[in-house]
């Protein structure tokens, strides 16, 4: 896969006092504010070389991550401190990353981001040829599981469509790690079938076909195990892993783009699992 993410740029001491209320605080000092919004005119000048939406999707995802495991308050103060820097800028560029922050967020950062798309569309910035994809609908595609034969875990797989493009994921569970994510990785068009492809012929177990409902359910319990536990480890001073490979997409990246997707599938009617980690609050790892 090719998403033009750049690792933890953006994320890494930047996380200082956010509060939501009669007013936003935020502690520019702690915050790192201003070596931040220099990624940010960094990355929004990527965007001129972008070919296809999902690239621009992982792009913009790399500056959203900095509200890893962290609240949807927490991030909306930045994303409206990256729409703002976006606006005045007034590029193609600035605009594809608008609509791509469009596609990847919830109410209401959402709606700030596409507010200010439509304002620099009808300034006339002229977006490129691949933005109005972001239009289309994301329709939902294949969703199965490899279980691990010990019964420690699985292989999920979902794929996902949009204007004629394929894009997708595997995930890895660790049922006796709370069933937390421990690899996520993304792929596009012919990268995503030939992983599927791959996974069959390499695990042991037979493919289970799961429903999109399930598949949203089990993803989604993985990803908030796993953002507990990168989060108490950072309270508690234990370094993140970085990806071993140079060009690999971190997880929390990653994740920005994954829960966009599963936005579109139903919802199950069983609660997603609590977790409940004394030994992090304790602050005893």
């Amino acid at each position: 896969m090719s998403p033009v993410s750049r690792g933890r740029k953006g994320k890494e001491n930047k996380r200082g006092e956010v509060r939501r209320g009669g007013a936003d605080v935020v502690e520019a000092d702690d915050l790192g504010v201003a070596e931040m919004m220099a990624e940010v005119d960094a990355r929004i000048t990527e965007f001129e070389q972008v070919d296809e939406p999902v690239d621009g999707e992982y792009l913009a995802a790399g500056l959203l991550a900095v509200g890893y495991g962290e609240s949807a308050d927490y991030l909306d103060v930045f994303v409206r401190l990256f729409v703002d820097r976006a606006e005045e800028l007034a590029t193609p560029g600035a605009l594809a990353f608008l609509r791509c922050v469009t596609a990847l967020i919830a109410e209401p950062s959402r709606t700030v981001a596409q507010e200010a798309a439509d304002r620099l569309a009808a300034a006339g910035v002229v977006p490129a040829a691949w933005v109005p994809e972001l239009d289309e609908p994301l329709t939902a595609g294949e969703f199965v599981r490899w279980p691990d034969m010990d019964g420690t875990g699985a292989t999920l797989f979902g794929s996902f469509a949009r204007a004629g493009r394929t894009d997708g994921f595997l995930i890895f569970v660790d049922d006796e790690n709370c069933g937390a994510a421990y690899d996520l990785a993304p792929f596009v068009g012919e990268g995503l079938t030939e992983s599927r492809r791959l996974t069959d012929e390499q695990e042991p177990a037979d493919e289970e076909p799961m429903t999109a409902g399930e598949f949203r359910w089990h993803v989604h319990a993985a990803l908030d195990a796993r953002a507990l536990h990168d989060r108490a480890a950072r309270e508690a001073g234990v370094e993140l892993e970085e990806p071993e490979e140079d060009d690999a997409i971190p997880h929390e990246v990653a994740e920005v783009v994954v829960r966009a997707r599963l936005q579109i599938l139903p919802v199950a009617a069983k609660p997603l699992p609590i977790h409940v980690h004394p030994e992090f609050e304790a602050g005893l790892v």
